[in-house]
């Protein structure tokens, strides 16, 4: 009996140690959105989402950021959507001044895709105002709490980027009259700023790694954000939004990672003039 229980215990152990090294290889997620907007003409776009990157410093690290970013590009998206918490956590990093560029410069390597960005809450903790300063020096615009009109191959689309909720950099900001017949998207980081008051239609997140641990029956361990639970990993929708809700490409706090895959994600993003319905599938690969 006691040499089944080894042999099971064994086994076990063995399953979750090639679990875990197998959710830290970055796949990339396929996911089918469909949006009802009476308003814009029947569209749709191809959409890279990368969020929880958190970068250490080091050439090795960037290295592996600059591979992932030139996979993304490959697979020739209209638009690309960076999503926040790019570096590792302050703490760990002994030349912030040097690292922020660096990772800002590393983003860059998407163009001439159009792109957009938002910040997040480890950049708030490393002086989220000097984070917007360097983006523009750089040019690469980043949004808090602002729309811009961006043209890709398949057309305008208007993409509102709001702040951090989790650092209460967020504040609502309505789309100009202008996004009225044009599509639209928000972004933010953490997924709560999709469930504050006047947020509607598609909202694009990260921060919650998916629970980073999510274990079989119970779920993940720890998710540090105020979102509906729905709303922690993958797709949500009420009658008021559709919210997506990426794992991301990084961990923090530990280097692990279990039943939440590292992942970047393309959205095949449609938008349709259908009675309300909104048919949205979610396909990962």
């Amino acid at each position: 009996m006691s040499r089944v229980l080894l042999f099971l215990a064994v086994l076990s152990i063995t399953y979750l140690f090639f679990a875990a090294l197998l959710s830290l290889k970055t796949a990339r997620n396929d996911v089918d959105i469909s949006i009802f907007d009476s308003q814009v003409r029947p569209t749709s776009f191809s959409i890279a989402v990368i969020g929880d990157a958190h970068l250490p410093e080091g050439q090795d690290y960037l290295a592996e950021f600059r591979s992932l970013l030139l996979e993304v590009k490959a697979a020739k998206p209209d638009l690309v959507l960076f999503v926040g918490d790019y570096t590792a956590n302050p703490r760990d990093v002994e030349d912030m001044p040097k690292h922020r560029p660096d990772i800002i410069e590393a983003l860059k390597l998407v163009d001439p895709i159009p792109r957009a960005v938002v910040l997040g809450n480890y950049e708030s903790w490393s002086d989220a105002d000097t984070w917007l300063t360097e983006f523009a020096r750089l040019r690469v615009e980043a949004l808090e709490n602002e729309t811009r009109f961006i043209d890709t191959e398949n057309g305008p689309i208007c993409v509102r980027g709001f702040g951090d909720r989790y650092t209460d950099r967020f504040e609502f900001s309505g789309y100009p009259e202008a996004c009225g017949s044009l599509p639209k998207l928000s972004i933010t980081h953490d997924p709560a700023g999709a469930f504050e008051d006047g947020v509607t239609g598609l909202v694009i997140a990260a921060h919650t790694h998916c629970g980073q641990v999510s274990l079989a029956f119970v779920g993940p361990l720890w998710v540090p954000s105020e979102a509906p639970s729905d709303a922690h990993c993958g797709l949500c929708q009420d009658r008021d939004r559709t919210v997506f809700v990426t794992s991301g490409v990084g961990t923090s706090i530990l280097p692990l990672r279990y039943g939440a895959q590292l992942q970047w994600d393309l959205i095949y993003l449609s938008f349709i003039k259908e009675q309300w319905s909104v048919m949205a599938k979610l396909q990962e690969v």
